[in-house]
This record gives C-alpha cells, sequence and structure tokens, in this order.
C-alpha cells in the first residue's frame, strides 16, 4: 500500500518545480486573482483530443480546457493540436510567478542534472528553510529527478509546448493561473495536526515505490484510475484528505477564477487552459462561479 500512496503523491507532486529565478516575458500575465463537451466541440472548432473539454462556446467566448499528464509526450502533442484547432488569443497555463522558469527549462541540461543529482546538490537547494519546509522541498526535488530519470522527460513539457505555440500567434498572450506554491505548501502543513504530519511525513519518506513506465503514465488520464488511487491512500492515511483538499481543491478554485479573469480580460477570447488532469473537473464545476471574496482567503498563509 505504501507503494501505492508514493506514486500518487508523486503524480501530485510532480506538478511543482522551485526555483527562485523569475522568467520575464511581456505577454506573460499573471491574473488579478455554457457548454460543456468532453472530448468534442461544435463543428466550429472540432475534433479535440479525449482529454480536452470544450468549456465554453457561445457569443462571449470558446474555452477549451485540456487535461494532461506531465512527463508525458502524449501530453505535449495534444497541447498543440488543440492550438491549432482553436488558434487560441490567450494560453493560460497551471503555474505560478515562483515556477515560470520552468518554461525556459533545457531539457537536455535537466535531465543530465537528474542523472548526477546527489545529497550536495539537495542540501545546496533546499538551504535556509525551516525543516518541514526544507524537507518536502528536498523530496519534490528527489521525485523530479527520479521520474527525470526513469522515464527520460523532463517536467512540464506541456506548458513549454503551450508558451511556445503562443510565441507562434501574434498578438496570443500567456497567462500564469495557478496559486503561489508557497502558500499552497504553507496552507496544506498548516491545516495537519502534529500527529498527522508525523503520519504523512513518515510514508512519505518510507515507501519505495516502482519504477514508472509510460503506458503506467497514461493511465492517470482516466480520472477513474485516480480517484480510485486517492480513495486507497486516504483510507490508509487520512491526513491526505487535507493535502488533497488544499493542493487540489483550492487550487481549483484558484484556476477557475483566473481563467474567468482571463476571459474577461481578452477580447474576443479564444483560450485554451492547459492543466493536469487532476483539475480538470474541480475547474468544470467552479467556472463561472468564482468571485473574489472566495479567492481572497486562499491567498493568505
Amino acid at each position: 500500500m505504501r507503494y501505492q500512496t508514493c506514486n500518487i503523491v508523486r503524480q501530485l507532486v510532480v506538478r511543482y518545480k522551485f526555483e527562485d529565478q523569475l522568467f520575464k516575458y511581456q505577454r506573460i500575465c499573471s491574473p488579478v486573482w455554457p457548454i460543456i463537451t468532453r472530448g468534442a466541440g461544435d463543428n466550429s472548432i472540432s475534433p479535440l483530443p479525449s482529454s480536452a473539454t470544450l468549456l465554453q462556446n457561445d457569443k462571449d467566448a470558446k474555452v477549451v480546457l485540456l487535461g494532461t499528464v506531465h512527463f508525458s509526450k502524449q501530453s505535449v502533442q495534444d497541447v498543440t493540436e488543440v492550438v491549432n484547432v482553436l488558434k487560441p488569443n490567450a494560453i493560460l497555463v497551471e503555474l505560478c510567478r515562483q515556477r515560470v522558469s520552468l518554461l525556459e527549462l533545457d531539457d537536455k541540461k535537466f535531465l543530465e542534472d537528474a542523472k548526477n543529482f546527489d545529497a550536495k546538490k539537495l542540501k545546496q537547494a533546499v538551504k535556509g528553510q525551516n525543516f518541514v519546509s526544507g524537507m518536502l522541498h528536498a523530496m519534490l526535488l528527489k521525485t523530479y529527478a527520479d521520474i527525470a530519470k526513469e522515464l527520460g522527460v523532463a517536467p512540464g513539457g506541456e506548458f513549454r509546448r503551450a508558451y511556445h505555440e503562443m510565441k507562434k500567434i501574434p498578438g496570443c498572450k500567456l497567462f500564469l493561473g495557478d496559486r503561489p506554491i508557497q502558500i499552497t505548501i504553507a496552507r496544506a502543513f498548516q491545516s495537519l495536526s502534529v500527529l498527522e504530519l508525523g503520519q504523512v511525513l513518515y510514508h512519505l519518506t518510507t515507501a519505495n515505490p516502482k519504477p514508472l513506465d509510460k503506458s503506467q503514465l497514461e493511465k492517470y488520464k482516466d480520472k477513474d484510475y485516480v480517484q480510485a488511487q486517492f480513495e486507497q491512500i486516504t483510507k490508509e492515511v487520512p491526513a491526505f484528505k487535507k493535502i488533497f483538499h488544499v493542493f487540489v481543491d483550492e487550487r481549483d478554485r484558484c484556476l477557475a477564477f483566473s481563467l474567468q479573469e482571463c476571459v474577461r480580460t481578452v477580447e474576443k477570447p479564444r483560450v485554451l487552459a492547459v492543466v493536469g488532469m487532476g483539475h480538470v473537473d474541480g475547474i468544470i464545476k467552479y467556472y463561472g462561479k468564482m468571485k473574489q471574496e472566495d479567492i481572497v482567503p486562499l491567498l493568505f498563509k
């Protein structure tokens, strides 16, 4: 069961990359903070890949929500496919300012660094952080390195593809839709009691997951499969429910609000939102319903 726990947590945490460098580009925007059809739309923007949802298609806007699996090459191809069909004038990605450097990550260099990732580099990366944050940061970095070595793929390829596709389209803008990662980490740990924190850290540090393969990775596009895995984890370690609430549900709300703001601020919006598959159902649930007063409490540690 610990293998299942760690494997799902790996899928949860590979969404994040801690880097202090902030990449600046004039067409990248941070948000101020219907009709739904899965895998297809009306004839005006169809066909879409099965991982895409036509979230809005009316006189006000066309919005496509693309669910991806991080480290999946197919998800990278899906981005280009939707761009070619939708021809967006705005693209929103599941990133924040603290992780925007992922857009300029050199895949070859990252894979080379992953092969040479050692305790010295790990210690240097978490220097200056408190014990809990440093431990989680270390686990995240090691997760990135391990998965990259196993699959031979650098993280965030779908976001880089979205960024590069955006640059090809005159006037298209890229929006960063996610909540700052430091806030998410802080809120997750603050939601736990001391006992729950100990249980979570114990399971994360003692699990010994089997190697991932590319076919197994694609299973995470199946929301029923992911839900079954989550249920197994939370049955064994109930504290994970609180963590998943902060990492998934709260961020679903923030992403939905960011998408609303993106649509509101773009003229004649044709918007593509690129997010992890685990956020798709939540964004569909909250899109069009979030108000600023709903989001403000979620932006404090």
